[in-house]
């Protein structure tokens, strides 16, 4: 019995009410499917993937679907996609709200290129092992790294999707495979997972070690007639040396997939951490977040904004953000939300349920960014400032805290928005504005918030090698 998309996306539009519209299906598999949805109140698209009960073999199955969203929920992370709401109705679906992502997901970006530029692999392969090494640290093991879980937003950022089968690496797999179920995908499995084997966070480095190796040589190094046998493979066969088909990848980066790729765990990268670090070393280019998805302006256009952004410093701080926006604007999106009062009923009520404001306040500016940090609310009410996430509520008396502003070079101009308590420290709303969206918050907060004491401070960065390699500039408005 298949999905029936039509009765699936009326029952989720009954589930979540007038707030959203249900849109687009984005994908279905099994017993769930992901629709675009449109959030009124926040003004922005999100992903709901939603679980169709009718369909679900066992009890389980739908208990593993809210294991799935509690997973997520607890990882918050710039290279993971956020999950913001978890919700049932009438016991017919169960659905979790996401980011919803606008770019291709490297499964759709391998499609269309084959192979990829050293540089770029080595970026989305240091990203997700980044994600990756957050999630372990935290007791997570995705057990599905593929490329169908990777995605690259418009901005050329890699995030992590599809905790689905991802658990407790404390509870090791024994639920699952009491159940006879197959986790993972054959041709990104690890030894251990095809032949049943206990499995632990090395299972996702052998996996990423996989797709790596795909996006230099065009193709995993194991592919089948069934899945038996790419299991097989995985547990026996040596994959042919990635210099042996594509002879521009360095001796350092092949000898790192080859480590990577390891039979035995205990010869692999101990953890993701290490292997970001490898990645890092044989290829420093690695160390940069963006990567190219489609052609975009020439990078001498981007530099030249950095010298009119010190110049702007050294005469005034509304020059400098004035040269940038009309010098950027082609270059990035407009924010998701930047709006003053009068604000929707709605998003007060929000912000008192989730304690960011009191009963009796009222909001007077709300800003969402575009790009890697859309699940963070900012705003500024009568009486309080809140940073509001998926997970947290930072909040502070309106009238004892103050702003600054880094700009930071990583991959492209990039802004950091900061607030300063007075007599406690420092807290970064926002860690990588794109210039528009900086523009955009910061000609609505000046007039809002006093800047930090000193006046508006700027520290350029600039990071040609990663992070060890920094050269800092501080420059102050007189």
């Amino acid at each position: 019995m298949s999905l029936d998309i039509a009765t699936l996306r009326r029952r989720l539009q009954e589930a979540l009410g007038d707030e959203f519209t249900v849109g687009d299906l984005l994908g279905e598999g099994g017993f769930a499917a992901v629709f675009r949805v449109r959030d009124k109140q926040l003004h922005r698209d999100v992903a709901v993937k939603v679980l169709d009960l009718g369909l679900t073999p066992s009890p389980s199955l739908a208990a593993r679907f809210v294991r799935e969203a509690r997973t997520i929920a607890q990882l918050e992370h710039p290279h993971i996609v956020p999950i913001y709401k978890v919700g049932g109705h009438k016991r017919e679906v169960l659905y979790i709200v996401m980011r919803c992502v606008d770019g291709p997901s490297l499964r759709q970006l391998l499609e269309k290129r084959q192979r990829l530029s050293m540089s770029d692999a080595g970026r989305i392969a240091r990203q997700v092992a980044d994600a990756l090494g957050y999630a372990h640290h935290h007791g997570i093991v995705h057990r599905d790294v593929k490329p169908d879980n990777v995605l690259i937003d418009a901005s050329g950022h890699v995030l992590v999707s599809d905790f689905g089968i991802a658990k407790a690496a404390q509870q090791a797999s024994t639920q699952l495979t009491t159940e006879g179920m197959v986790v993972g995908t054959p041709q990104y499995m690890s030894p251990e997972q095809a032949t049943g084997e206990p499995t632990d966070s090395r299972s996702d480095v052998y996996a990423l070690g996989i797709v790596l190796y795909q996006m230099l040589a065009g193709a995993p190094p194991f592919d089948g007639e069934s899945a038996q046998a790419i299991l097989m493979k995985q547990a026996t066969a040596t994959p042919t040396p990635i210099r042996e088909i594509r002879t521009d990848v360095s001796t350092e980066l092949a000898a790192v997939v080859h480590r990577m790729l390891a039979k035995d765990p205990a010869e692999r990268y101990q953890t993701a951490e290490e292997a970001s670090h490898a990645l890092v070393h044989a290829l420093p280019t690695a160390a940069r977040d963006r990567v190219r998805v489609r052609p975009g302006a020439p990078a001498t256009a981007v530099r030249s904004l950095v010298g009119l952004g010190i110049g702007g410093c050294l005469a005034s701080v509304a020059f400098a953000a004035g040269a940038l926006v009309v010098n950027w604007t082609a270059f990035s999106r407009q924010p998701r939300l930047a709006g003053t009062a009068p604000l929707p009923d709605s998003l007060r009520a929000a912000l008192v349920q989730r304690h960011a404001l009191a009963a009796g306040d009222a909001p007077v500016f709300a800003f969402i960014p575009d790009g890697p940090e859309d699940s963070v609310l900012f705003v500024i009410a009568r009486q309080r400032v809140a940073v509001v996430t998926p997970r947290r509520v930072r909040g502070y008396a309106r009238d004892s805290v103050a702003y600054t502003v880094h700009a930071v070079w990583r991959s492209g101009l990039r802004f950091q928005f900061i607030l300063v308590p007075a007599g406690g420290r420092r807290d970064t709303a926002f860690a990588r504005l794109s210039p528009r969206g900086f523009w955009e918050l910061w000609r609505y907060v000046n007039r809002l918030l006093p800047a930090a004491s000193g006046g508006l401070g700027f520290r350029i960065e600039a990071e040609p090698g990663g992070p060890r390699y920094r050269v800092r500039r501080r420059v102050e408005r007189p």
